[in-house]
């Protein structure tokens, strides 16, 4: 009987990230998890409702089951069964972030070889987390290259401080992930803008498309708006490169500040990514690592030095998988090598 993996939850970057990829390899591996000391040195320590429903997420995704849990809780024992429900519910409660489930359930769900069906509410343009838009066009077109079948659908939007967005999350049969490497970004070939305005004046999303207008060539642009949620405002510039990889910087507006102002905030983000010259920007690294590791190998080039919250992934991959994972410095630059 394989022993149950125990993962201090404080260590590292100490966020919730250590959490959706123990969970995630506990229902892959099928070995129990106890996890301790979780976000502990965050303001608020412990399990937060987004958290809760990671875990709930994970636990209907094989029948697992855990210890009584409540927000705050610092201590998870998840013990995961052999069996697979294909379809999964999850309401968050809150605006907290849906995409993060979504991070907890695909690499299972891809990695078990079974169907699923999965429905999450809540939040799906979230301050400190990928949108939608992120996970949808930046990240899954990767996993479909390595052989996943996905789709993801926004249902519904859903905006702080309410929630209430619905993403729909289905995946098929399609074997084992193959291995991929990503070491070339190529000329950009597309430009996009994305102004949301949620219950704010649409001159808000008209200042900040103005600024992209005029700093990048060419984009397609966009002002969404949304009179029955919010009060949010999230700018969203994104970049296509002749590899068919794809950067998505995102901020988000914040009372007394600037459209201009939070629109040069996501455009300086995104000028840096282009002047470093590689095909995978600094959230994409740490979400690849994952699946990568569950294909047995590959390789990509980001930007250095690797982020703690990416260094932090790869300690906790390493406590479930026997993978080697390497870096290699290409000047300024950073090879991420698997396998």
């Amino acid at each position: 009987m394989r022993l149950p993996v125990e993962i201090d939850g404080s260590r590292g970057e100490g966020g919730g990230q250590i959490l959706r990829t123990s969970l995630a390899l506990s229902v892959i591996t099928g070995r129990k998890l106890r996890m301790y000391k979780i976000r502990a040195g965050r303001k608020k320590p412990g399990l937060q409702r987004q958290h809760l429903a990671c875990v709930e997420a994970a636990a209907q995704l094989c029948r697992a089951t855990t210890n009584s849990l409540d927000v705050g809780a610092s201590e998870l024992v998840f013990t995961p069964s052999t069996e697979w429900p294909g379809e999964i519910a999850v309401d968050i409660g809150t605006a907290g972030s849906v995409m993060l489930v979504v991070q907890t359930v695909l690499p299972a769900a891809i990695a078990a070889n079974k169907p699923l069906h999965a429905r999450i509410t809540g939040g799906t343009h979230n301050p400190m987390a990928p949108p939608f838009d992120f996970i949808e066009r930046v990240f899954v077109p990767h996993l479909r290259a390595m052989g996943a079948d996905i789709t993801l659908t926004l249902e519904k939007p859903g905006f702080m401080p309410a929630g209430g967005g619905v993403v729909d999350v289905v995946v098929r049969p399609a074997g084992k992930l193959k291995p991929i490497e990503l070491l070339e970004a190529g000329r950009v070939v597309g430009r996009r803008a994305i102004a949301i305005c949620a219950s704010l004046p649409r001159h808000v999303g008209e200042r900040e498309i103005a600024v992209a207008q005029e700093r990048l060539d060419n984009p397609k642009c966009e002002i969404l708006e949304f009179p029955k949620a919010g009060p949010q405002n999230v700018f969203m510039a994104e970049v296509e490169l002749a590899s068919g990889a794809r950067e998505l910087i995102t901020s988000h507006g914040r009372k007394g500040y600037p459209a201009e102002d939070v629109a040069d905030d996501a455009l300086d983000e995104l000028e840096d990514f282009l002047e470093a010259g590689v095909p995978v920007g600094e959230h994409l690294a740490d979400q690849l690592l994952l699946p990568l590791a569950l294909a047995g190998g590959g390789k990509y080039r980001t930007m250095g030095p690797l982020s703690l919250h990416a260094t932090t992934n790869i300690d906790t991959i390493r406590e479930f998988l026997d993978i080697p994972i390497r870096t290699e410095a290409v000047g300024t630059n950073v090879d991420v090598i698997l396998g």
